[in-house]
């Protein structure tokens, strides 16, 4: 203990007598550690701490899928779940979600909240109890039942000032009074971060029967010791027989899918994740890299010290020790003060949580502190070990020597530097790949929007509930409010729509075609939008074929509806969809396709376009899902000016309509790629990290290089050597280096970047622009770090350089 303390007294000592060496050393640990802290914190709250439920590995979500229909996870029919919840033998209890929205007036500034109607087993399947008040009873979800709310914290803190004599008090939803029984905790989220309340389900009858409308989230818990195989092999056999039973009702290809609720939050996030962790390992292995190649250099300048230390009687493994213990001293000061750059960094990363989860649960917890413990320990004793092994082998005899001989890179330490060197460029490459993908990937999603022109649309949404349920009185505040907003100055056009893209990645229904049919594994389906006149036009959406809608397009005149080009090519292969007939049930009137528009993703930026059917509003009895409620607003200038006179319109037409939602199109679509924005910002830095600790590591190695063969460059130019061959001399010890770890890493990027595919979007993994730019890149940068030592060493004064030696 004794040594192991004079050893630790002895090591801080002399870092503290090296500052500059030990700044270098330590910030550049400490940003590796940070790093690497800060995303093993983010993998930590988003993959491996439990979520905040009794036993969630028990908990599963269970959807409804219709491969030929093109449907992997869809809402389920409440016929359905109720089937599913009797005749089940795997699951303990079982409960559903349906999704609701409600306008809230009365008590202040209108506002639209979204909801959820839940069953009264709702909240005990997942464990949770209310923060105030209680949970829903059985015959309050029940038809005819009280109309109670449970609120979220979030509203309940915004809107009701968290005043705890809420409970008991009558607030109102839609029109309908609504007595608020409970306030959940602020820490309680299930898979949705905007949900505000819960109401009772309280299915009605006619729900009951209902399986072709599918609304529900369904909620399950496992019994004990049954696998998810077995829980989606029975419920898969119990959707076959529902499926067999009611063939007028039900499409002979559904199934279901049992996924467990952890993985149903964490989504995509797994794959994304993994990746910057491994580039952020990548940015800790160049650092370390680093660190070896300063301290490398430092024990050869301490060779003499070594030797006297062996020649008192220290044997290898005590300088070993000794050598080793400074090591662990820098990284034990680098992880010190990468933790305080992980805390800061926790602010941006909570960008990255999924919205299922609370962003607080990214915290410093013990499971952070112990894996930055450990990394420090580890990357003391990887960037430690072989300077130390190579550092406490001396040669007595030489080294006690008046001017002992000189290193160089020829020596093994030089050889040593010199691997280290080729390994960061090599790691630098193929992160600076990686960045370069990803940027280009998200430069493609945001780019295919960019013919709508995006930042000049506004948009704002007015769900309309209660007073509205009769067509007319939609159709007549649509028809004011679009002539008021379009009389505004600066507005080039507006038009309604049941939502903007990217807004809702679902909302879709059969129909019955008329003329040759699908095939049998082609299900009649589209995405169902209803939209106003001048929608295309405002939206800047391209008329393929045909005619746009018109005003004439009314209740009074025949049914005609627009499709995309998917659906065109999908249910017209070989004709023009022009004159093509769908309709709704057997008893509907046939609907004749007048025009055919561009493809526009809805259901996501990287997802394929689906067919899509677009229909005039006023044409359009039933279907109330899919009721416009999206404005979007062409205009002249800056969309967001505007926004104050649109809501001011909204509300000269109906004082009580909430309208929210206003934002850009711009900003629409920037939401749709936030997570991807910011987990390319990340790589980028750690790329950008990784490329300045190598040119910086290629430098030093030049320097020292130039630094070790001072006294032979001084012989060679008294000898009559041209400056220009010692400039070439050492840029080609230094470009070799380059060139080296570039090929090794272009290799590496090839092999690594298949692993990254399915995050891409638009570019090949082997993308040979990318992988060709970032290469010209490191080694024209490599050559300017080569350049500046190599002009010093052509400046060498002979005379002085043989005094030296």
């Amino acid at each position: 203990m004794n040594g192991l303390i004079q050893d630790i007294r002895y090591a801080l000592r002399g870092l503290w007598h090296q500052p500059g060496f030990t700044l270098i050393a330590v910030l550049s640990l400490a940003l590796g550690i940070g790093a690497n802290t800060a995303i093993f914190s983010l993998v930590n709250a988003v993959l491996l701490k439990p979520l905040q439920f009794t036993e969630p590995e028990r908990l599963v979500v269970i959807w409804e899928t219709n491969p030929a229909m093109e449907v992997a996870k869809d809402d389920v029919a409440v016929a359905n779940f109720i089937d599913w919840r009797t005749q089940n033998n795997v699951f303990e209890d079982m409960a559903a979600l349906s999704f609701r929205s409600f306008n809230i007036t009365g008590d202040g500034e209108p506002e639209k909240v979204m909801a959820y109607g839940a069953t009264a087993n709702f909240f005990p399947l997942l464990g949770a109890t209310p923060a105030l008040g209680r949970n829903f009873l059985p015959e309050e979800d029940q038809p005819g039942g009280a109309k109670v709310a449970i609120l979220s914290d979030a509203l309940w803190q915004r809107r009701y000032g968290a005043d705890r004599g809420i409970l008991g008090r009558d607030i109102l939803l839609n029109g309908e009074k609504h007595t608020v029984i409970g306030v959940m905790p602020a820490d309680f989220r299930y898979l949705y971060a905007f949900t505000a309340m819960w109401v009772p389900a309280a299915f009605t009858p006619d729900e009951l029967t209902k399986r072709d409308n599918q609304n529900l989230n369904v909620l399950a818990r496992l019994k004990p010791d049954v696998t998810i195989e077995q829980a989606e092999a029975d419920i898969v056999n119990i959707t076959s027989r529902i499926a067999k039973d009611n063939p007028n009702d039900v499409p002979p290809s559904l199934a279901a899918d049992v996924v467990p609720l952890r993985e149903q939050v964490t989504g995509t996030s797994r794959r994304p994740l993994m990746m910057l962790l491994v580039a952020v390992g990548l940015v800790l292995l160049i650092a370390c890299a680093n660190v070896a190649n300063l301290l490398l250099a430092r024990a050869t300048s301490r060779r003499k010290e070594i030797a006297v230390r062996a020649a008192v009687g220290a044997n290898r493994s005590r300088l070993v020790r000794q050598l080793l213990t400074e090591s662990v001293m820098l990284a034990g000061l680098g992880g010190g003060l990468g933790l305080v750059v992980a805390v800061f960094s926790f602010e941006f990363l909570k960008k990255l949580v999924p919205p299922g989860l609370i962003s607080s649960t990214l915290t410093m917890d013990l499971r952070v502190l112990g894996y930055a413990l450990l990394v420090s320990l580890l990357t003391g004793i990887l960037f430690g070990l072989l300077p130390a092994l190579q550092g406490s082998r001396v040669d007595l005899n030489e080294e006690l020597k008046q001017g002992g001989g000189r290193g160089g890179l020829g020596t093994s330490g030089g050889r040593l530097r010199g691997a280290l060197v080729v390994t960061e460029i090599a790691l630098a490459l193929v992160l600076l790949v990686g960045a370069g993908l990803l940027m280009q990937t998200l430069s493609n999603l945001h780019g295919q929007y960019s013919i709508l022109e995006p930042e000049k649309l506004l948009t704002a949404r007015t769900v309309l509930q209660g007073k509205y349920q009769e067509p007319a009185k939609r159709w007549a505040f649509y028809d004011e409010v679009l002539g008021r907003v379009k009389a505004l100055p600066g507005v080039v056009s507006a038009a309604y729509t049941t939502s903007v893209p990217l807004q809702w990645a679902g909302g879709s229904n059969g129909f019955i075609l008329d003329g040759p049919q699908p095939p049998p594994n082609v299900a009649a389906n589209a995405l169902h939008r209803q939209v106003s006149p001048d929608y295309f036009q405002t939206m800047g959406v391209a008329l393929r074929e045909g005619r746009y809608l018109e005003n004439r397009d009314d209740q009074n005149s025949q049914p005609v509806l627009i499709v995309n080009e998917t659906m065109a090519r999908k249910y017209w292969p070989t004709e023009s969809a022009i004159g093509g007939r769908v309709k709704f049930g057997e008893e509907a009137a046939w609907i004749t396709v007048v025009g055919v528009v561009a493809d526009v993703r809805q259901m996501g930026m990287d997802l394929p376009a689906r067919a899509e059917m677009y229909l005039p509003f006023r044409q359009v009895i039933g279907f109330n899902a899919y009721k416009p409620r999206d404005l979007v607003i062409r205009t002249a200038g800056d969309p967001l000016q505007l926004a104050p006179a649109v809501r001011r319109e909204v509300h000269a037409v109906d004082p009580d309509q909430p309208v929210s939602n206003i934002a850009t199109l711009d900003e629409q679509l920037d939401n749709g790629t936030q997570s991807r924005r910011v987990g390319m910002i990340l790589l980028v830095a750690f790329a950008t990290l990784a490329f300045l600790l190598a040119v910086m590591g290629i430098y030093a190695v030049l320097a020292y290089f130039v630094t070790q063969r001072r006294a032979e460059i001084g012989v060679r130019l008294a000898l009559g050597a041209n400056p220009r061959a010692i400039l070439g001399l050492v840029l080609k010890k230094g470009m070799s280096l380059a060139l080296m770890g570039v090929a090794i890493g272009l290799v590496a990027a090839f092999v690594l970047t298949r692993l990254m595919a399915s995050l891409l979007f638009g570019v090949s993994a082997s993308d040979p622009t990318t992988f060709a730019l970032i290469s010209l890149l490191l080694v024209s940068v490599a050559l300017i770090a080569c350049y500046v030592p190599a002009r010093r060493a052509t400046k060498v004064d002979p005379l002085i350089a043989l005094r030296y030696e």
